[in-house]
Parts: structure tokens; C-alpha cells; sequence
């Protein structure tokens, strides 16, 4: 279980159009790869582009509280809540020990509040789900969760 926040310490976006890339190339991951070392995460990634006019100060105090909430959460490991870019974009994310321990966090009330604004302050949202994958030595590896594994030693179809 990984609790070393230091190691996203110095985890800032590469450009303002940071929440418009994949979040493998939308940070500097090096340093917080060199300190994380071998293991596997479970991220979920939240883009967004909020309406003109929505109700920062809520929005802000919700997302606070949903944050406060998923860190006393099993599994938690970590929150980035992105800066919002001129075109009014952003990217967060939060990075688990696990997906069973995101899903749990999810049904929170805090997170539950969270989601019940989305469509308010929006104008439009996605969520990725990422496995992330770090060896030591090495920059972390980001793909999709559930991606297909392959079999080399499958036969292949005809």
C-alpha cells in the first residue's frame, strides 16, 4: 500500500494544453516514477471543460470535500486536481492502490454529491481508467484498464 505523496510533490502539467494529451505525456512523470519504484495503480483520470458562469466557490467546496473524503478512503493514494486552462479544460485525477478500492471510494457521499453537479457545471466530462505500472529503473507505464491481453502463444485466427 502506498502512501509516499511526496513522490507527486513536483507533478505539474507540461503545457497549457495539458488536459487536451494522454496523461502519460500531460506531466513530467520522472520524478514521481523515480520515487514510486515497482507496483501497480489503478488511476482514474477526470477531463473536463466547465461551463462558462458555473459556481466555482461550489464547485470548489464540493470537490474539497469529495477530496477530504477519498483520502480517508482504503487504498488512496493520491489526488491531482488540475489547474483550469484558458479554455476553461482541466484534468484530475486520483490514483488508488487498486480499482475495488475506487469503486468503493465512488459510492462515498461526498463523492456521490460530486457526481450529482456534473451536468450543473459542466459542458462536457469523461473518465479514463488507467493501469499504471511502474518497475524500478524505469518511467511508469499508462494503459487503458481492461485492455485485452494478448497471448503470444494463442493461435490466431484465421
Amino acid at each position: 500500500m502506498l502512501r509516499n505523496v511526496d513522490a507527486f510533490e513536483t507533478l505539474a502539467p507540461v503545457s497549457e494544453a495539458y488536459a487536451h494529451v494522454p496523461v502519460a505525456d500531460a506531466f513530467d512523470w520522472s520524478g514521481v516514477s523515480a520515487q514510486l519504484g515497482a507496483g501497480e495503480w489503478y488511476l482514474v483520470a477526470f477531463r473536463s471543460t466547465r461551463r462558462a458562469g458555473c459556481d466555482e466557490r461550489r464547485l470548489c467546496d464540493i470537490d474539497e470535500r469529495a477530496h477530504v473524503e477519498a483520502s480517508s478512503s482504503p487504498g488512496f493514494v493520491f489526488y491531482y486536481k488540475g489547474p483550469l486552462s484558458t479554455d476553461r479544460s482541466c484534468l484530475s485525477f486520483c490514483m488508488w492502490d487498486s480499482r475495488a478500492e475506487a469503486r468503493a471510494a465512488a459510492g462515498r457521499p461526498d463523492h456521490v454529491t460530486a457526481v450529482s453537479v456534473l451536468d450543473e457545471m459542466y459542458e462536457r466530462y469523461t473518465l479514463e481508467f488507467l493501469q499504471v505500472t511502474g518497475e524500478s529503473g524505469l518511467p511508469l507505464r499508462f494503459e487503458p484498464y481492461d485492455r485485452p491481453v494478448i497471448d503470444p502463444e494463442a493461435p490466431k485466427a484465421a
